[in-house]
C-alpha cells in the first residue's frame, strides 16, 4: 500500500499533505498549487502498473471523481485493486465545499473502514480568505475518542503591496495549554516585480525566537514554470548555507511536465549525485498516459527503472 499514497496524483494532494505532515511537518515551501495529473472530461480516471514478471499491465487504483452545476470536483474516491479477490476496494474519499465565488473552503479527507464497511474521518482542511486571497489554512485531525475535530496546524499567510505572497507562518496546536505554537515561517523573497520567488528563507521557531534553518533557490523558464530548486540547510558550526537536495524540471512546449529529477549533495566528494527521477508521457490532449519511476545505481552509473504506471479513463489500455 506504500505506492498508492505516492501515486494518488488526481486527486488534490493537500489532503495528503495532511495525513503525511502531522507527525512531524517538513521543512519545505509550502505549495497550495501541487501538480495535479490531467483528466479527460470522464469522471473516472485507472492507473495501471507494470509487472515486469509477467512483463503485463495490471490493474493498480481507480479514482473516481463527482461534480456540482459549476463543474467543480465535490468528491474524490480513490479504490486500490484487490490482486487475490479481483475487486475494488475503497481506499480514500475527499470532499469539498466552495464559497459563492467558487473558491474552495473546505476539505475532508476520510479513510475506509473495511472492518465496519464505512468511511471514517480522518483530516479536514479549512481555508479562509481576505480580500479574495487566502489568510488562514487550518489543519484538523478527527479524534474517535469523543468523535470531534482536533487542532493540529494552521498557516497563516500574508502578501507584498503586489498582492504576491510574500510570508507563511506555520503554527502547532499545543493540546496542554490549548495555544497555538510557533514552529516555522518562510519568507520570500522577489528579483523583480510579479515574478514568482526566486529564494524562500525557512525559520524555525527556537528559544522563542525565529531562527534560519532551511533555504530555497528557484529558477524559472520564461512561462514562469519552475526549472530548479535547490535546498540548503544552515550549519550553525561552519556558519554558511550547506548543499542539500536539487531538483530539475523539463516541460514540452504546451507546459506538461516531462522530466524530474532529483540530486542529492555528497559533502565528501563536495558535488551533486544523481538519486531518483520521474519521466512522464502524454497524449495530444495534454493528458497524462504514463509515468516511469528510475533510482540511480551508482555502482551500475546508470538510472534503473523502479515503477511503470499507465493511466487512462478506459479499463483496458
Amino acid at each position: 500500500m506504500k505506492t498508492i499514497k505516492k501515486l494518488m496524483i488526481g486527486i488534490a494532494l493537500s489532503a495528503f499533505m495532511v495525513i503525511n505532515v502531522y507527525a512531524q511537518p517538513k521543512s519545505e515551501i509550502i505549495d497550495e498549487n501541487q501538480t495535479k495529473i490531467n483528466w479527460s472530461d470522464a469522471d473516472t480516471l485507472y492507473t495501471f502498473q507494470f509487472q515486469p514478471e509477467s512483463n503485463t499491465w495490471v490493474f493498480f487504483q481507480r479514482e473516481i471523481r463527482r461534480f456540482n452545476e459549476a463543474n467543480l470536483p465535490t468528491e474524490n474516491f480513490v479504490q486500490s485493486w484487490n490482486v487475490n479477490d479481483k475487486s475494488w476496494a475503497n481506499y480514500l474519499r475527499v470532499n469539498y465545499s466552495y464559497d459563492e465565488r467558487g473558491n474552495p473552503i473546505e476539505e475532508i479527507a476520510q479513510e475506509w473502514n473495511s472492518g465496519y464497511k464505512n468511511w471514517v474521518n480522518a483530516n479536514l482542511k479549512t481555508i479562509t480568505y481576505k480580500n479574495r486571497q487566502k489568510e488562514e489554512i487550518l489543519f484538523q485531525e478527527w479524534k474517535k475518542p469523543t468523535n470531534e475535530w482536533y487542532n493540529i496546524m494552521k498557516y497563516l499567510i500574508k502578501y507584498n503591496e503586489k498582492g504576491m505572497e510574500n510570508a507563511i507562518t506555520v503554527s502547532l496546536f499545543n493540546g496542554i495549554t490549548q495555544n497555538w505554537d510557533n514552529h516555522k515561517k518562510f519568507n520570500m523573497e522577489f528579483s523583480s516585480t510579479f515574478s514568482p520567488p526566486t529564494t524562500v528563507v525557512s525559520e524555525t521557531w527556537i528559544d522563542e525566537q525565529w531562527k534560519e534553518e532551511g533555504m530555497y533557490k528557484l529558477q524559472y523558464n520564461i512561462r514562469g514554470y519552475k526549472t530548479m530548486e535547490t535546498r540548503y540547510t544552515w550549519n550553525q558550526g561552519l556558519r554558511k548555507w550547506i548543499e542539500g537536495l536539487k531538483m530539475e524540471i523539463t516541460y514540452d512546449k504546451k507546459g506538461n511536465q516531462l522530466d524530474y529529477q532529483e540530486l542529492r549533495f555528497d559533502n565528501r566528494k563536495e558535488e551533486w549525485r544523481k538519486f531518483s527521477r520521474n519521466e512522464s508521457m502524454y497524449n495530444e490532449n495534454g493528458y497524462m498516459i504514463e509515468k516511469t519511476e528510475y533510482i540511480w545505481n551508482n555502482s551500475a552509473n546508470q538510472w534503473e527503472v523502479a515503477d511503470r504506471f499507465k493511466f487512462t479513463t478506459d479499463t483496458k489500455i
